[in-house]
């Protein structure tokens, strides 16, 4: 867990382009969160889904399918509105996301998938993991209500790292 940390950090410290550092708090929150069989099957692809909104996140997220998840090869599709997010694992709302969050958010907890977002009070919203820029760096809040509401586990490890939990 102390590498995951240091990474993340890291990532912001060496001045990083922000979509790099967003990514990467992406990869490991993935890596941190279990889904039930339920909504992710063994040995299935593990599915990114990105919101409109931010055209770098969208061309950086598309290289990573060479990339795996706890074994699982990672696939990215861009969705165009929240009734497009079945089959969604993981959700990335950018702050620049048009719509109202709620749409996306009520649609991804009824698919189980995980939502990630850097819009202001994304948690508060209904999301599970909020990225909060703060000083040239982003630090991230949980709700972890919400993450148990779509019966997703998230670790222990990645709690104690949050700012705040919810």
């Amino acid at each position: 867990m102390l590498a995951m940390g240091g990474l993340l950090l890291a990532g912001s410290a060496w001045g990083q382009e922000p979509v790099d550092v967003r990514i990467g708090f992406l990869l490991n929150f993935a890596r941190f969160v279990e889904w039930p069989e339920t909504h992710l099957q063994p040995q299935a692809p593990l599915r990114i889904c990105l919101a409109p909104g931010d055209v770098n996140m969208a061309t950086q997220l598309g290289q990573l399918a060479q990339q795996d998840i706890k074994g699982r090869p990672i696939q990215v599709k861009q969705v165009a509105r929240g009734s497009d997010v079945d089959g969604c694992h993981v959700l990335y709302l950018p702050a620049e996301t048009p719509g109202e969050a709620s749409t996306w958010l009520r649609a991804a907890l009824q698919t189980g998938a995980l939502t990630i977002g850097d819009l202001p009070d994304f948690i508060q919203a209904g999301g599970m993991i909020g990225l909060v820029p703060v000083g040239g760096r982003y630090r991230f809040d949980i709700n972890l209500g919400v993450a148990r509401r779509a019966d997703l586990r998230v670790s222990s490890q990645l709690l104690k790292l949050a700012g705040t939990v919810k």
